[in-house]
């Protein structure tokens, strides 16, 4: 592959946009999982239900929640479907003790089935079905039928990246896009152990049954793991019953793995501007690692969702450029005019009545730039030029005093994009940074889960080893003196 060929003709897309464009689906057809389609599927199945991220232990992935029998037909259906096996299948393999019947599962999935061809919605995974021809039925199971949609017939060429992720559809949908006209090569590219996602069908298996003959290549060198990081990621891997040492040579440079038995201690030390991934098992985890950081006003930001309170990037960054006499953005003064309350509780005014629609209908497509002198000409009453002038805007937004503080300790720039990134380990999958710090607190489902079932104590393993190998230079492993349960990291 040339970079010149991927400048000027490659682009990137999920096989579900592919499978989306070349079957010409309308949009509104689509259920995307917003609200207006939370209820939509709510009145199909006949219960209260939603599309959320899940945020229990599970790691932060999609799920539908709400009326357990509905809720957890509707995620079986989705598993079956990515699966390619018949419903019944699946409910069956589930032996969680308030598991619904099968009988009471495929009522729900018939009801929502029925009400998708009333009026003509689709969901995410019929669209892979439909590309790769495979029509589901709720009560015997999967049917292969002829295919819908045309491949693509200009590629040349296919990198499908992260392939370890497939589950037996997506593995189809990708082998299809193969067969167009103009295909001359492809690549499978991943890692076989960094599948986390079997909840939803992912497998190495489909990625590592390829048929490429001698053209496997396994990368030789890590260019981000220190030597005694990749070893620990290695030995995290090793009681797994299909590891295969892949003789990678550890980057070249210098690096460290620290114990720590006090995780706040850890978060205390961190500065804004050095590159840092703090991530943990759980998304509750992570939300008390974000309560001490906004408690002690370290910025941060959310590796999704958003960030701290004091760290409301354009809009407090320009505020302080005001006070400092720079101009501002249009950007930036948009931000602000979002931020600021046209009048407070006190009967003080902020902003002219109607400036903030009449800077979006009228007055920002004619001005790039906003200087100090011009405020009060779009909308700043002088109580609001004063409060810019002298520092005491901070009180005005939310979280802007914190902001205040950071700024002054840190620096503008650090504040504003601080550099360390927050997150559930699932989140950080295929980011990096020169420290890491791993929050080792499970709970007592995980723990309970990976003790009863074998594929949840090798995806334990898995999630260990893509949370060790995030990091470049220093890995520090952190302990909650409070907590019951931890990570078995191999240190």
């Amino acid at each position: 592959v040339k970079q010149t060929d991927l400048e000027k003709q490659g682009w990137f897309r999920t096989c579900h946009s592919v499978a989306y464009k070349t079957l010409g689906i309308q949009k509104g057809e689509v259920l995307g999982g917003g609200k207006e389609d939370d209820k939509w599927v709510s009145e199909a199945v006949g219960s209260d239900v939603a599309y959320c991220l899940s945020e229990d232990d599970d790691g932060g992935y999609g799920v539908f929640t709400g009326d357990k029998v509905a809720a957890a037909a509707l995620n079986y259906w989705s598993l079956a479907r990515n699966l390619v096996v018949p419903l019944r299948t699946v409910v069956e393999a589930d032996q969680s003790f308030d598991a619904p019947s099968a009988a009471e599962v495929i009522q729900r999935v018939e009801m929502y089935e029925q009400a998708k061809r009333l009026d003509g919605r689709i969901d995410f995974t019929d669209m892979l079905c439909r590309f790769v021809g495979v029509k589901n039925h709720p009560d015997v199971g999967p049917d292969f039928i002829a295919p819908e949609g045309q491949v693509p017939n200009t590629v040349v060429g296919w990198i499908f990246d992260e392939a370890q992720d497939s589950s037996k559809l997506l593995d189809m949908a990708c082998r299809r896009l193969l067969t167009g006209d103009a295909v001359r090569w492809a690549w499978a590219v991943g890692d076989p152990f960094q599948v986390l996602f079997s909840w939803s069908g992912a497998s190495s298996e489909h990625f590592m049954s390829w048929d490429v003959g001698e053209n496997q290549k396994v990368m030789p060198k890590s260019h981000r793991c220190a030597a005694p990081i990749l070893a620990l990621g290695e030995r995290c891997l090793k009681s797994l019953p299909d590891y295969w040492d892949r003789g990678i040579a550890p980057a070249d440079h210098d690096g460290e793995v620290v114990e720590s038995e006090n995780y706040e201690d850890d978060l205390a030390d961190l500065s804004p501007d050095e590159d840092t991934l703090v991530i943990a098992r759980t998304n509750r985890n992570v939300g008390r690692i974000a309560a001490i950081l906004d408690e002690i006003g370290t910025p941060y930001r959310r590796i999704k969702g958003k960030s701290g309170a004091y760290n409301r990037g354009l809009g407090m960054g320009g505020m302080w450029k005001l006070q400092h006499g720079e101009p501002v953005s249009r950007e930036e003064w948009t931000q602000i005019l979002h931020m600021l309350p046209v009048q407070t509780t006190d009967g003080r005014r902020w902003l002219v009545r109607g400036s903030k629609t009449k800077w979006e209908r009228e007055w920002s497509a004619n001005c790039e730039v906003v200087f100090p002198d011009e405020i009060g000409s779009l909308g700043a009453t002088d109580e609001l030029k004063a409060a810019l002038a002298s520092g005491a805007w901070s009180g005005l937004p939310d979280g802007g005093t914190k902001w205040m503080a950071a700024a002054k300790r840190w620096g503008v720039d650090a504040v504003s994009e601080p550099k360390i990134r927050l997150g559930t380990i699932h989140s950080a999958k295929g980011m990096e940074a020169s420290k890491v710090i791993v929050l080792s607190s499970v709970g007592y489902k995980v723990r309970a889960g990976e003790e009863l079932e074998d594929w949840r104590f090798n995806e334990e393993r898995r999630i260990e080893y893509v949370a060790v190998t995030r990091a470049k230079h220093k890995l520090v492993v952190a302990h909650d003196p409070r907590e019951k349960y931890r990570m078995e990291l191999p240190i």
